[in-house]
């Protein structure tokens, strides 16, 4: 008597087998298993280079602290501020129309818009000066706090992919919601309109043109987080000694220990992927024709 052969399972439907339409053979299953399919890894200068965007974001805010401190101890006088950062907004404000190539009318759009805004802030100065008077001193400064907080944590630092927590119009006005705050422990209202165009200039609009400065040069990321970190440091250096190891401490764990943490986690990334996976149609062939 002939020994009967077991029957081979086949990943078809047009053919008649004797197997339950659930079926699936164990063994062809688990070769079918592919892993860590398009995963993409990166190497410590990569890391390190994003990681340069948001040291530089965090020096921005430290360097708009410090430099209320400034004028709040009446070290610094707000016409300096803004003799400084009006023609260095205006300088920026140049080289990025130079770089993103911008018609003649945006630039008209754009200066109207400037002109309106700053005359807004100034005119509604002695309002922003008295707007808080009644709410204490150490709730202005938690409220300035909590805000900075929400605006580097919802920043776009340029990660893409669509991060639910980005969003770019909530860290502006967080950011000049915290200018607000800080303009109103200041003595009169011509410190508050410098307080407040000092942190638009400096949270709102740099960002934007540390992006075109990104995107025209390489490797431009570090040449503007180092100096600028630097600075911030010196500065703050003359306020408090455990604040600026504080700030040193922040900027090397951001550039050196964070970078260095998940480099070494891509080692453990485990994505599987086979048969199991929804079927997913690919959009990017073009369609055969009828003589194809």
């Amino acid at each position: 008597m002939a020994r009967q052969t077991k029957p081979v399972w086949s990943k078809v439907l047009y053919k008649k087998q004797p197997f339950a339409d659930n079926y699936v053979d164990s063994r062809k299953f688990l070769e079918e298993m592919r892993k860590n399919e398009n995963t993409r890894t990166y190497t410590f200068h990569q890391i390190a280079m994003a990681a340069c965007v948001v040291s530089h974001q965090l020096s921005s805010v430290v360097l708009f602290v410090a430099v209320f401190c400034y004028m709040y101890f009446d070290w610094l006088h707000p016409t300096l501020v803004l003799s400084v950062t009006l023609p260095a907004a205006l300088v920026a404000y140049l080289l990025l129309g130079y770089y993103s190539n911008q018609e003649w009318s945006e630039h008209t759009n754009d200066l109207k818009s400037t002109v309106l805004v700053l005359a807004y802030s100034y005119g509604l100065s002695p309002v922003l000066k008295t707007l808080t008077q009644s709410v204490s001193t150490d709730t202005i400064y938690t409220m300035t706090l909590v805000m900075l907080l929400a605006h580097l944590t919802v920043h776009d630092y340029g990660a893409g992919g669509g991060i639910p927590i980005v969003s770019p119009p909530l860290s502006m006005n967080a950011a000049v919601f915290a200018g607000v705050c800080l303009a109103s422990r200041l003595p009169s209202p011509w410190h508050a309109f410098a307080t407040l165009t000092f942190a638009m200039a400096l949270l709102v609009f740099l960002p934007v043109l540390r992006t075109r400065i990104m995107e025209s040069f390489t490797n431009s990321e570090v040449w503007l987080a180092l100096p600028f970190a630097l600075i911030t440091s010196c500065i703050l250096a003359t306020l408090t000694t455990v604040g600026t190891a504080g700030f040193i401490l922040v900027q090397l764990v951001v550039l050196v220990l964070c970078p260095y943490i998940y480099c070494q986690m891509q080692r453990h990334k485990n994505n599987i992927h086979g048969p199991w996976d929804e079927a997913l149609p690919d959009t990017n062939t073009a369609p055969r024709t009828p003589e194809e």
